[in-house]
């Protein structure tokens, strides 16, 4: 009997002290952007504050310069099928997967900054529950800069335009491109250097972070802000590993997100006007279009953009309605 009481007593001792600690949880980020990429540096920061708020139990590892392997256009899909936990992606290239996600960057629908933050008023709900339906919770949205188009040579009216070998990174821009009167080439950001490089290509559709990004000085010249497209990047998680979380925690992400949020949207604003005095500096001459050439890219875009549209389920219309008649 003895013996017997000894055994139990040292069977529930050990099972008292093999009581489990709280499990971590650990999420890697990957990114096609570079490390020093304003929007790189807000992941880095917005990881940052989940570490804190979940006292080190949640902790995202950031992989910046496609290092992970993952392409930008493959983002939304990687993460809706559990192949990352949790994604950075620019929006308009995930059309493939729903063509709601280019509806921000349809051309010419928003002319600047502040139209671009009250289109998120009407936007945001569909976003959401577009990520919700493909598997995934978005966390947060970061806007990129005005669009560019750099080129190799000056542009003074609409026929300038004829002829260039331009890089788009979407849809959108690729129409609007078109029927400006050049020859579009969509490509991911990883391949934009060496098609400059080799002169596959003599333009380039971006913006001033990214023109930084690629030392754009190097091969071209010029950089004119047609304001053609508002784009947008986000992240979100996989649902499957957010619901892993305890509700505190997820409480605790979201919060957090929804704290730093405008912080990042004005991030944007301070990377251009930094950025762009960066190329200026490197001998990039920054231009406006003349009015008589924006009107006219303008007047070519309305009915690209109504195509788009209509292609898009309902939502997208019922959106831009209720943004236009704000």
């Amino acid at each position: 009997m003895t013996r017997l009481h000894n055994v139990s007593l040292v069977s529930i001792l050990s099972l008292g002290f093999a009581v489990p600690a709280v499990a971590q949880t650990s999420w890697d980020l990957p990114l096609v952007w570079p490390a020093e990429n304003y929007i790189t540096v807000n992941a880095y920061r917005f990881a940052e504050e989940v570490a804190n708020v979940t006292d080190g139990e949640v902790t995202i590892t950031i992989h910046p310069g496609g290092s992970l392997g993952f392409r930008g256009p493959d983002m939304f899909s990687a993460v809706r099928d559990g192949l990352v936990p949790i994604g950075d992606m620019l929006l308009q290239q995930q059309t493939g997967d729903n063509p709601l996600l280019g509806l921000q960057s349809l051309p010419y629908l928003i002319n600047n900054y502040e139209e671009q933050v009250a289109f998120q008023e009407f936007y945001r709900p569909v976003l959401n529950d577009v990520f919700s339906e493909n598997n995934q919770k978005l966390l947060f949205t970061v806007p990129w800069p005005q669009q560019q188009v750099y080129t190799k040579k000056e542009i003074n009216s609409i026929e300038d335009f004829s002829g260039v070998m331009i890089r788009s990174s979407d849809t959108a821009a690729t129409e609007i491109f078109r029927a400006a009167g050049m020859t579009p080439v969509q490509l991911p950001w990883g391949e934009v250097i060496p098609s400059l490089a080799t002169g596959a290509i003599d333009a380039v559709g971006t913006s001033s972070p990214s023109a930084v990004d690629g030392s754009f000085w190097e091969f071209l010249t010029h950089g004119y802000a047609t304001r053609h497209t508002w784009n947008l990047d986000a992240i979100s998680v996989n649902l499957d590993a957010w619901n892993r979380l305890s509700p505190e925690h997820q409480k605790a992400i979201v919060d957090a997100a929804e704290r730093l949020e405008p912080e990042f949207w004005q991030s944007a604003q301070d990377a251009d006007a930094e950025q762009l005095q960066t190329l200026a500096d490197n001998g990039i001459t920054n231009a406006e279009l003349d009015d008589a050439t924006r009107e006219e890219l303008h007047n070519r875009a309305a009915p690209i953009r109504q195509a788009m549209i209509s292609r898009m389920d309902p939502r997208g219309a019922q959106v831009v309605e209720a943004f236009e008649n704000r």
